[in-house]
């Protein structure tokens, strides 16, 4: 009697933490509909990523953007693609609808070359996020973001162009593969680096990074950009210099600036 009791507790409760979590996946989907970006992706389509490899990256977005509500007064969606230069695949005003971006995301050609990592960020900066290509203007108050794929090294320098890119008000999230370098990974990528930054030992494992990056754009519904001192950061940092970073929460921002996490 004892033994059937403690059963059916144990399956009460069993069934109530999977009702649970599916109320906070659902919760969270829910959340990523109200987060309108003008969102960019910036794909290493060189050499070393291979054409098998590339199509694991384009099923990649095109899971990854059913995420967000994509409409022309919601989320937009751009593809930069680059190895020895990068080009547009299309900018933020080409398509309309989650299912058009979704089979364009699948038809993202193929490249081969080298890895112009930063000659590709600074054209995403310069291009791809201006009002006449489909971006929104500032005080429409929508945020801009750039989520760069790589699987290597650069052959040209990160730096310079992320900083500009922040500069610009681009929150920039890094995805390595393979060799990718972390240190390079946290050149690009916005603070606070572990919020922005994701690595993976190959490219059949990207999709396990879906959901964590899904949740770190999500979150920022919840988190407006916030007021900081501009000698909070590092000068080598992408960071460095600017009054305003985009909120992923004020306690990851304080933590690293009483030297908690390291920056």
């Amino acid at each position: 009697m004892e033994f059937r009791l403690g059963f059916r507790i144990t399956l009460v409760w069993f069934v109530l933490a999977l009702t649970l979590s599916g109320e906070r996946v659902e919760a969270q989907r829910a959340g990523c509909k109200n987060v309108h970006y003008d969102l960019a992706f910036i794909l290493d389509t060189s050499s070393s990523v291979g054409k098998d490899n590339f199509e694991k990256i384009r099923q990649w977005v095109a899971n990854l953007v059913e995420s967000f509500d994509v409409a022309p007064d919601k989320t937009r969606v751009a593809v930069v693609r680059y190895s020895d230069r990068p080009t547009t695949e299309f900018t933020l005003d080409r398509y309309r609808t989650l299912e058009d971006v979704k089979q364009a995301a699948r038809n993202i050609r193929y490249l081969g070359g080298n890895t112009m990592t930063g000659d590709a960020i600074s054209y995403t900066t310069n291009n791809i996020f201006m009002e006449q290509n489909g971006a929104r203007p500032p005080a429409r108050g929508i945020q801009k973001v750039a989520i760069l794929l790589t699987d290597g090294r650069s052959q040209d320098y990160v730096l310079k162009p992320s900083k500009a890119a922040a500069k610009a008000g681009i929150r920039m999230f890094a995805v390595g593969i393979g060799e990718a370098l972390k240190e390079e990974l946290e050149e690009i990528a916005a603070e606070p680096k572990n919020a922005h930054v994701f690595h993976v030992t190959d490219f059949n494992a990207i999709d396990k990074i879906r959901g964590r990056l899904r949740r770190r754009l999500c979150e920022n519904v919840l988190c407006p950009k916030m007021k900081v001192q501009p000698d909070r950061f590092k000068p080598n940092s992408t960071s460095y210099g600017l009054e305003e970073v985009p909120g992923m929460c004020k306690l990851l921002l304080s933590q690293r600036q009483h030297g908690q996490l390291a920056a």
